[in-house]
């Protein structure tokens, strides 16, 4: 088995890239009163913090471990003998973290080594691979979301009326 990387995918970067706009565009329309130092200072921290903040994710699958890195929780790994299930889930009331998530639970119950993967920023690729990798050394559960909330949504909604 080969390396594996996995960056951010490009619905991300537009979508992101897309808020970091916002910022530039105050400071443009506000430009007919005069250019401020504190708006384009602003809106240069406001854009770069978050083009900084999609750039740090990153999953890498090697012969041996997961890894993961991102900006707020640094780089964790866990090695693929010492995984005991590979879950995605979703979860919309959380309040810091990302709806979509990839969690990667290690055979042993401590929570300093359980990997919490912010899955909405990668690929379908990338999670794929990570709940393959998952299936292969240990279990997987997709959870039914592998084609996304609103078709589980949309299945389980039809599913009641049916009843």
């Amino acid at each position: 088995m080969t390396t594996k990387q996995y960056r951010a995918d490009l619905p991300a970067w537009i979508f992101i890239g897309g808020l970091c706009s916002f910022p530039w565009l105050i400071v443009w329309a506000d430009a007919g009163h005069g250019i401020h130092l504190t708006g384009v200072l602003v809106a240069g921290i406001v854009s770069g913090y978050s083009l900084a903040w999609l750039g740090s994710f990153k999953i890498v699958i090697t012969p041996t471990e997961l890894v993961f890195r991102s900006l707020f929780r640094g780089k964790r790994s866990i090695k693929h003998n010492e995984i005991k299930i590979v879950r995605l889930e979703w979860k919309f009331w959380r309040a810091r973290k990302g709806p979509l998530r990839l969690v990667v639970e290690p055979k042993e119950p401590t929570d300093a080594r359980k990997l919490d993967i912010n899955a909405k920023v990668f690929s379908r690729a990338a999670i794929d691979a990570v709940l393959e990798l998952g299936s292969r050394v240990a279990k997987a559960d997709d959870g039914g979301l592998r084609e996304g909330i609103v078709l589980k949504s949309w299945r389980s909604w039809k599913q009641s009326r049916e009843k």
